[in-house]
């Protein structure tokens, strides 16, 4: 465009000269209608040199859309991709610890198919099995404890089930304050429970003595220990480890706590 500019400059200078030239019969008309042609050359080349721009202009703007609609295209095929990769992601529904994989390598999983398990590192519950003997006195929120690693951390009931098998039935329990860092699931606790306020008592070991006498009697040595005879008793309340006296001992007296049943209905028995 600049070098047609130019020449149109440089033509109708000429043709304008010419012109006058030619008006003053200085030059010949043959000089004057040659300048006159090559000035309506150039008038014209300029005209068709901005049509031919336009068209292009107009093509180069479909052009560039068209590249556009291609590039839109590229990168919704690219993000297609780039979801598809996401896919072979393995993502976790929460935040946890991984317990159990059941993967192996060259293995086609599915979507939506379990892979393994994710214990959730935020809380713990604990499942306890109690005496049906208790039933009556377990309630929600009454507390325990455990002694873990020298520490003792405090739980609370959650939730009773009543449903009574094998004559235990169940209980959830969660930890009050502080959980124990290296707990795991399916991990075994022993949960002492507060079935009421503490009070002093008199005490005897559990044993195999409660099965034949029910608590209501026991064998007690005599003070130097060569004899024991039957003398009777009561038993209240009891814990995996103990039984309560209410009556029939004191305290320093000892008795038989193993079975009674190769003893069968003596009375005395001579300690050797």
């Amino acid at each position: 465009m600049a070098d047609i500019d130019n020449a149109l400059k440089e033509a109708e200078r000429i043709y304008n000269t010419n012109k006058k030239l030619f008006d003053d019969k200085v030059i010949a008309e043959q000089d004057f209608k040659s300048t006159e042609n090559l000035y309506n050359y150039q008038v014209t080349r300029k005209k068709l040199a901005e049509d031919i721009m336009k068209q292009d202009g107009n093509s180069m703007k479909q052009q560039v859309a068209q590249m556009k609609e291609s590039y839109e295209r590229m990168q919704h095929t690219l993000s297609l991709m780039q979801r598809k990769v996401g896919d072979l992601i393995v993502r976790a529904p929460v935040d946890g610890q991984i317990t159990s994989l059941d993967a192996e390598y060259g293995q086609s999983i599915n979507k939506g198919q379990r892979l393994g398990q994710i214990d959730v590192m935020s809380g713990f519950k604990v499942r306890a099995e109690i005496d049906e003997h208790y039933i009556s006195r377990v309630f929600p929120d009454l507390q325990g404890e455990i002694l873990l690693g020298e520490k003792t951390y405090h739980l609370k009931i959650k939730k009773v089930y009543s449903q009574v098998s094998n004559g235990r039935f169940q209980v959830d329990l969660v930890f009050i304050d502080a959980v124990p860092q290296n707990i795991r699931r399916g991990q075994t606790l022993q949960i002492r429970l507060a079935l009421g306020d503490e009070t002093k008592a008199l005490l005897v070991n559990k044993g195999g003595f409660y099965q034949q006498t029910g608590g209501n009697w026991a064998f007690k040595l005599s003070a130097d220990g060569k004899k024991a005879y039957k003398v009777d008793m009561q038993v209240g309340r009891q814990n995996p480890d103990y039984y309560e006296i209410l009556s029939g001992l004191k305290a320093g007296d000892k008795i038989i706590t193993s079975s009674y049943e190769t003893f069968g209905d003596m009375e005395e028995l001579e300690i050797k």
